[in-house]
């Protein structure tokens, strides 16, 4: 074979013979007006090679598939081609009024007029974006919600010491400056009444001009979390104050006035305050929980019932069930409560239970441990409350103990013993237990 055979069967092979149309495309047929005809092929070009035997055989058929990259400055064919920056030589830019209209781009004559549509699934993909539309309701309200900053801490005016212990001298001196603060606060209160006045007067005189309340009447409403809005609401257009603490907008002064002396209100700014102090609370340190430990050893001395206290009520309890036992056959008489479990104060009740046989009926023995009870002298005061929940009998004893006899409270008693068990195993639960009875009577 001549090597100018062999060059042609290579230029061949690589399609650059076939006028532009690359290897395995098939250009479209062309019909009386010179447009596409549908479903008709053009046969193409013949075999590709010489005529003649070459001795190699019949020309391999030809594949079905698109070509890869288009005929060169034509328009490129659909497929899942990587995207473009820059549209290549006859391609239709995205924004034009060919790709707006029909979707479909011009072809290029080289192409035999074919229409650029893009396939299904082919790349790049529309990239399809629903941003979130907010109303403009949300929109102003999250203008004029800012965001909450944390408050400094109360130890910034402290004075700097070795030791973060809150002293007497600083206790002291915050109380003189809320003493001092008292009269100023009357004196914002009064000047906010004038200006709420003053806004009411320029609002009857239906005058342009808006009215602006004073520095310390801003102050005095944002210290209640009421703000000006930076923007006016669409729900709420008369809206001129919003409240930050419980989402409510209020029209004038005197609105602002009556929502923050509002009882949801108040109660939300308690809410608030508290969680702000126990939020800048000091982390106990050593000496922290050496006072608290001496604090709560000092209340379990003084308001704690002591061994003695506790003899002399199970005495009282012994006494009357010596003597109920002489008229009441079968009957047993028991502490329960505090007095039995070591978790109550020394101003705390003798809690009695009456324990009878099941043959007996329990209110013909209330009715005689009633008056025995009644005729003894050794137990003053005697008084039924027969019609209360649980039916018990009250009494003094000459000591000037107050009892309290009720009949068979038997869970009490479990629950009794239960806490006693509990501080025999360890004597700090009585501490902190009877801590907590001497803080729930002084609260």
């Amino acid at each position: 074979m001549k090597p100018k055979e062999i060059e042609d069967q290579i230029k061949g092979l690589l399609g650059l013979n076939l006028g532009g149309v690359a290897p395995g495309s098939l250009p479209v047929a062309v019909g009386p007006g010179g447009g596409p005809r549908p479903g008709v092929r053009n046969p193409g070009p013949g075999p590709i090679g010489p005529p003649g035997p070459v001795g190699r055989g019949p020309p391999r058929p030809r594949h079905a598939s698109p070509a890869p990259f288009g005929p060169r400055g034509g328009a490129r064919p659909p497929g899942p081609f990587p995207r473009n920056t820059a549209p290549s030589p006859g391609q239709i830019p995205k924004n034009s009024a060919a790709a707006r209209g029909g979707g479909a781009a011009a072809a290029s004559p080289q192409a035999g007029n074919r229409a650029d549509v893009p396939a299904p699934g082919s790349y790049p993909h529309s990239r399809q974006s629903k941003p979130r539309q907010e109303s403009e309701e949300e929109e102003v309200e999250k203008r004029n919600k800012k965001p909450r900053t944390r408050t400094e801490p109360r130890t910034k005016n402290r004075k700097k010491s070795g030791s973060s212990i809150v002293t007497v001298e600083d206790d002291e001196a915050e109380g003189t400056q809320e003493k001092a603060a008292a009269p100023k606060h009357k004196e914002i209160e009064i000047q906010f009444a004038q200006e709420a006045a003053q806004e009411a007067a320029v609002a009857t005189a239906e005058t342009l001009e808006e009215f602006k309340p004073s520095e310390a009447v801003l102050g005095f409403l944002a210290g209640k979390y009421l703000y000006p809005l930076a923007h006016k609401s669409s729900k709420f257009p008369r809206a001129r104050w919003f409240c930050r603490l419980c989402e409510y907008h209020c029209d004038n002064l005197a609105k602002c006035r009556e929502h923050y002396l509002d009882t949801r209100h108040s109660r939300l700014s308690r809410t608030k305050e508290v969680e702000t102090t126990l939020y800048h609370l000091p982390r106990p340190n050593k000496h922290h929980l050496d006072c608290l430990n001496s604090l709560l050893a000092t209340v379990e001395k003084e308001q704690g019932l002591s061994t003695s206290d506790l003899n002399i009520r199970q005495a009282v309890a012994q006494s009357v069930h010596s003597l109920l036992q002489e008229h009441i056959q079968g009957c047993t008489v028991r502490l329960y409560g505090s007095s039995l479990s070591g978790f109550g104060l020394k101003s705390a009740n003798v809690n009695l239970d009456l324990q009878i046989t099941a043959d007996q009926k329990p209110h013909l023995a209330l009715l005689k441990a009633l008056e025995v009870l009644h005729d003894s002298p050794e137990y003053l005061e005697v008084a039924d409350e027969f019609t209360a929940k649980i039916p018990t009998i009250k009494f003094m004893t000459t000591t000037g103990l107050a009892c309290e006899l009720s009949l068979n409270n038997h869970q009490a008693y479990q629950t009794s013993s239960l806490l006693k068990d509990y501080w025999s195993l360890d004597p700090r639960v009585r501490t902190v237990g009877v801590a907590f009875r001497y803080w729930a009577s002084v609260v």
